[in-house]
Formats: C-alpha cells, structure tokens, sequence
C-alpha cells in the first residue's frame, strides 16, 4: 500500500522497485487505491521538450490511476522542481480522469523535498533524509512492487475495447440470446455449443467477435461445456489461456464472470502471474458467482498445479 508511506520512505523504496539507483532521472509511480498500477523513468532533460511532457501527461491522466508520484533525481534540486511543475501543469491540462492526488518530490543523494509550484524545493527546504528500507526488505518489496505492476497489466487484456466496439458486443449478445431461444431441443443446442468450443480451442486466433460472444453466453448457460472446459485447462491444453481471454474481452454479465473465471484457471494452470487479477476481474463482474469464488480460492492457494492434477485423477487411479 505506498499510500500509506512517507515521502521519505517512498524515495528510500524507488530505486529498489527500478532495481538501480536513479540519476539525473524523473520516476513516475501510478497506484490505484494504493496498490501499484505502473512506472516508468525518463531523463530529466527530456521534459524539457514540451511535446514530451504532453505525451507524457496524455500517458498518465487515465483512469488506470487515482494517485502520481514524480520524483526527480538531480543534483540541481530547483531546476528539477522547475521541470516537474512543468509536467503536472500538463497533466492537468490534459484533464485527469481518475487522478485526485499527485505528489512531486525532488531528490539529491540522500536528502529530499517537495517540488513547489513555482519551480522552488518547499516543505522540508530539501534538508529531510531519505529512508531506506533495509537491502532484504527492499528487494522484496521492490519484486512485489513490479510483481504487481506485470499482473495488472496483463489483466488489462479483458479492458481494451472501445465504446463502439462494446456496442456491438452487445448487438451480438442480444442476437445469440434470441437464437438460442429458438433452439427447440435442448440436446441440439448442446451440439452447437461444444462444436463452436472444440473449433475455438483448436484455433483460438481464428475465432471472430460473434464466435468469442457466442461462446461466453455458452460456457455461461451449459455446465457440461463450462465443466469440459476445465477438464480441458487441467490436462494443459495449450490455446486455453487466449481462447478465454478473448472471450472475456467481448463478455458482459454472466459470460464475462464465467470466460473471466476460466481464464483465470488458465493462467493458474500456466502459472501466469496473472492468474489472481484474472480472478478478482470475475469477482468483480459477479461477487455472487460461486464458479468464481472457487477459482480465487484455487488460484489464490499457491498451490503447484500438477499436484491438483494429481488429486483430480485420484479418484480414477484408486478405482
């Protein structure tokens, strides 16, 4: 939670998450209700170019973050205020979506300030001591930090249409209900379904808009494909983890939760980092969801998966 740190224990912590001790260097950190979000480094002496700094603050003034830490570090404390006022003036002309809190700070050696808005070091005049963790403590924290950052951005793969795009998904959506409504036979709309998966798994890249939303309704409206779909993800098929991330991106309600879940056991099953974000994502599209509450717990246990595989066949292995 870096919201909760001081300034001086966030400057200590920094060059731990970059694994290298900044120089002449602005750092930013995005967090989103405290948990780290994304960071970059850039040379002070870009931010000189005002093209940069509007690329910069088109970058970051998303609603991917609620609070920006800049930090500079330079020897020359005033003239990196200067430049860091700079950007936040671009960050908030650019208009920040999310962002209600940015915090500037300037750093030389082992001494820091805050970053004033008219380019001065203010607040501790530059004399307060930065705080570092201890270098154990430091080295974990900084791999949690990018840790972190890897899962959060991998999830970012189910958030990326746009609002034309979720409109059609929806048009679809509303087609592939009416159709199946008019399948008399239970039995035939089954066929359909674990046609369309088998064709999707053995081709993920082939699969079209229709067929990725098709197949979230499907997998949310017939258990026996939903349960040969994780039979499918635990005997390691390969093209599991795309197949159901392209479905979720195209999912709303009970497809998104389901096609969300599954992919989650994918990534589990691949021991994608990614696998608890997935599954927080389907618990957030449904926190009713029971199949979603299993896959958090599962993924959630650290436990190896070839060892759940095992207890899976159990069963089969003492009969």
């Amino acid at each position: 939670m870096l919201d909760t740190l001081s300034g001086a224990e966030l400057i200590g912590l920094a060059p731990y998450i970059l694994e290298r001790r900044p120089h002449e260097k602005l750092v930013i950190i995005g967090t989103y209700g405290g948990e780290p979000r994304a960071w970059t480094t850039w040379p002070l002496a870009a931010l000189e170019s005002g093209d940069t700094r509007r690329s910069m603050a088109r970058d970051w003034a998303t609603s991917e973050f609620d609070r920006l830490y800049l930090i500079g570090y330079s020897t020359s404390q005033s003239d990196t205020a200067a430049r860091i006022n700079q950007l936040h003036t671009e960050l908030r002309d650019e208009g920040l979506e999310t962002v209600n809190v940015t915090r500037n700070f300037v750093v030389n050696g082992r001494q820091w300030g805050y970053a004033s808005y008219g380019g001065l070091v203010d607040g501790y005049e530059g004399t307060a001591t930065v705080i570092a963790p201890d270098p154990v403590r430091g080295r974990v924290e900084g791999l949690l930090f990018r840790t972190s950052c890897r899962k959060r951005y991998a999830a970012a793969r189910f958030n990326s249409l746009d609002p034309a795009a979720v409109e059609k998904a929806a048009r679809i959506a509303t087609q592939c209900h009416i159709d199946r409504d008019k399948v008399a036979n239970p039995n035939r709309q089954a066929e359909i379904d674990e046609g369309r998966y088998r064709q999707a798994l053995a081709n993920p890249s082939a699969m079209t808009v229709l067929g990725a939303v098709a197949l979230g309704i499907a997998a949310a409206q017939n258990v026996d494909l939903a349960a040969d779909a994780v039979d499918d993800i635990l005997d390691g098929a390969p093209a599991a983890l795309d197949l159901w991330s392209e479905v979720a991106r195209w999912s709303t309600g009970a497809a998104r939760t389901t096609a969300t879940a599954l992919a989650a056991l994918s990534a589990w099953k691949d021991r994608d980092e990614a696998a608890v974000a997935f599954a927080e994502i389907a618990l957030d599209a449904d926190p009713e969801s029971g199949l979603a509450w299993a896959v958090w717990h599962v993924v959630s246990t650290g436990a190896a998966p070839e060892h759940v595989r095992a207890c899976a066949d159990f069963e089969a292995v003492a009969a």
